[in-house]
């Protein structure tokens, strides 16, 4: 496993991939998407396109526009939504308990939800 030294970097965020939720196997046929959020706001830095729940997963969600996120600096989270039930779950960033797999594939993850948020360094 690498690691890397971004403390006052800027990560573009670019991708967001959803490994499992809960509740996946039960939810009707819709589509999923992701919300991302600074963690003292409610209105999202952006969105994610969407992905129909009955298909396999992991699935990859292209996020648009871009964002560039201090990670160091800033809480985040990311949150998943469906165009029926609304909101289904969130992942806090907390770069004190992240797991990197490459510097630009790190996995967060709770009792709810597995996502790898994706992108580059600047």
């Amino acid at each position: 496993m690498m690691s890397c030294t971004n403390d006052n970097n800027t990560f573009t965020l670019k991708t967001i991939k959803l490994n499992d939720f809960k509740g996946r196997i039960s939810l009707p046929a819709q589509k999923l998407y992701f919300k991302v959020f600074k963690s003292n706001s409610e209105i999202p830095l952006t969105e994610t396109g969407f992905y129909p729940s009955d298909y396999t997963m992991p699935a990859t969600f292209k996020v648009f526009p871009s964002i560039g996120m201090q990670l160091y600096g800033e809480a985040y989270n990311v949150q998943l939504w469906s165009e029926t039930d609304g909101y289904l779950g969130r992942c806090d960033i907390d770069m004190d308990k992240y797991k990197i797999i490459f510097p630009i594939d790190m996995e967060v993850e709770n009792d709810s939800l597995n996502i790898a948020i994706q992108g580059s360094w600047e």
